[in-house]
C-alpha cells in the first residue's frame, strides 16, 4: 500500500488560482503510478459539475442533482484544496443539525478526502470535533444551524451548507453575512442538495440569478460511470437499479434530478406549520386581517382568513368551503366572516366577476386578483413557509387534507 502523504500545506498566495495540478488534491506525489495506488489514496478526479465547482469563484453556488452523484465529496475536496492553498483561511462545514453533520458530511471528509493518520485528525473524535486545524493556520470549522450562536460570532472565507434544502432563506442569509475573513482571493458560499419541490427558495434563488447553478449527474461519479469505456460500473448498475425501484416524486428527485412536487401539491406544509385550535387565535393582537376566495367550478368555493401579527407571522385562522350556494346565501356567509374577523379586504379569484360585483353591492370590499399576480402570490407563500412565518390552525381541515395525503 502506498505510504500516506504528509501535510504539505502550500503557502498562501494573494493572487492564487486553482489549477488542474491542484485538482489532484493532497496526493500529488502519487500521480502517475496507476494501479500501484490503493483506491482510497488515488488522486481525486472531478468531472462534470464537480469540476466546474472546483474552478468557480461565484459568490453563491447551488450544486444540486440526483442522489449518489458525488456532490458532497466534490464540495469537501474544494474546501480541503482551499485550506491547503490559502494559509489562514477559515471554512465552515454546516448542516441543519450537528448530529446529521457528524453522521454524513464528516464521515465523507475523514474517510474519502483525508487519509489515515492525517495531522488534522489528531484530537477529538468525529462526534465532538469542533474544527480541523492545518499546519498553515487554515481551519475547517464544524457547525449547525440549530445552534447558530458560535457560527454567527465568527468570520469565514468559504461556507459549505450540506443538504441545504433543510435550511431556510433566513439561515442562508445569516451565513452569507459571515463571509468576510478575506484570507482567500474570493469569498464563497456553496449549497449542496438533492432537488426538492419547484418553489423551494434555493431553486428560485438560482433561477433569479443570485446563485450559480451547477447540475450534477450520475456520470460525474467515477465509482458509478466508467469514462474510459463509456459504460456504468458494476456498482453503478446496482445503485441505479436501486433508485429505479423508487416511485413518484422521490424517484423524480433522486433518480431524475428534477425539482418536483407531489401531484397536486403546491405548498409543502409540514407539522411545524400547523397549530392546535385552542380557541385563542391568533396568539397576539392582529395588525391586518384579509381573506382570499377561489370560486371553483368542479371544486367547492374556498375562502380562507389570514391574520398578520406583530411577529410578522401570517396565521390562517378560519376557512369556509361550500358547493352549490346561491349568491344571496353566499353573500350572507361572507358578510358574517367579514364582521367576525374585521376583515379589511376580500381578495377574489377573477373568474366570477358577476359575484364580485354582487358582493360590492352588499358593501363587501371585494378586490379582483390579477392573473399575473398568482405566481407572485405562490412565491410569497412559499417564502413564508420556508421562514416559518406562516401558521395554519388545525380547524382548517379542508386546507390541510390535500397536504396530509401527499406527505
Amino acid at each position: 500500500m502506498s505510504k500516506p502523504c504528509p501535510d504539505n500545506s502550500p503557502p498562501s498566495s494573494p493572487a492564487g488560482t486553482i489549477t488542474s495540478i491542484d485538482a489532484a488534491g493532497a496526493v500529488l506525489n502519487l500521480v502517475g503510478r496507476g494501479a500501484e495506488i490503493a483506491p482510497r489514496h488515488r488522486p481525486y478526479q472531478p468531472h462534470g459539475a464537480a469540476e466546474q465547482l472546483l474552478y468557480s469563484r461565484a459568490p453563491e453556488i447551488l450544486l444540486a442533482g440526483p442522489a449518489g452523484t458525488g456532490k458532497t465529496r466534490a464540495v469537501l475536496e474544494k474546501v480541503f484544496l482551499c485550506a491547503q492553498r490559502f494559509a489562514g483561511m477559515r471554512a465552515l462545514l454546516a448542516r441543519k443539525t450537528r448530529a446529521s453533520l457528524s453522521q454524513s458530511v464528516l464521515v465523507t471528509l475523514e474517510d474519502k478526502v483525508l487519509w489515515e493518520g492525517h495531522p488534522v485528525l489528531i484530537g477529538a473524535s468525529r462526534r465532538y470535533r469542533q474544527s480541523y486545524q492545518f499546519s498553515n493556520r487554515s481551519e475547517l470549522v464544524t457547525g449547525s444551524l440549530d445552534k447558530a450562536d458560535r457560527i454567527m460570532s465568527t468570520e469565514f472565507d468559504l461556507i459549505a451548507a450540506f443538504e441545504a434544502t433543510e435550511l431556510t432563506l433566513d439561515d442562508w442569509q445569516k451565513l452569507l453575512s459571515r463571509l468576510r475573513n478575506a484570507r482567500m482571493p474570493f469569498q464563497q458560499a456553496i449549497a449542496d442538495c438533492n432537488p426538492s419541490y419547484p418553489g423551494h427558495w434555493l431553486n428560485r434563488r438560482a433561477a433569479q440569478g443570485f446563485m450559480q447553478r451547477l447540475v450534477s449527474r450520475h456520470q460525474d461519479n467515477p465509482s458509478l460511470w466508467d469514462r474510459l469505456h463509456g459504460c456504468w460500473t458494476a456498482e453503478g448498475e446496482k445503485y441505479l437499479a436501486t433508485l429505479g425501484r423508487l416511485s413518484g416524486v422521490t424517484r423524480r428527485r433522486l433518480l431524475d434530478g428534477l425539482w418536483a412536487a407531489p401531484e397536486g401539491l403546491v405548498y409543502p406544509i409540514v407539522p411545524e406549520h400547523i397549530l392546535p385550535d385552542t380557541g385563542n387565535k391568533p396568539p397576539q393582537p392582529p395588525l391586518r386581517v384579509c381573506a382570499g376566495v377561489d370560486w371553483g367550478f368542479r371544486d367547492p368555493m374556498a375562502l380562507v382568513v389570514g391574520v398578520l401579527c406583530a411577529d410578522d407571522c401570517l396565521y390562517v385562522v378560519e376557512e369556509y368551503y361550500q358547493s352549490g350556494q346561491v349568491p344571496t346565501e353566499l353573500g350572507r356567509r361572507i358578510q358574517a366572516l367579514m364582521e367576525r374577523w374585521n376583515i379589511e379586504i376580500l381578495f377574489c379569484d377573477n373568474s366570477r366577476p358577476e359575484i364580485i360585483a354582487q358582493l360590492r353591492q352588499w358593501d363587501i370590499l371585494a378586490r379582483r386578483v390579477p392573473v399575473k399576480s398568482v405566481e407572485l402570490g405562490i412565491s410569497k407563500v412559499l417564502e413564508r413557509l420556508q421562514n416559518r412565518q406562516l401558521k395554519i390552525y388545525d380547524c382548517c381541515t379542508n386546507l390541510l387534507i390535500p397536504h396530509a395525503a401527499n406527505n
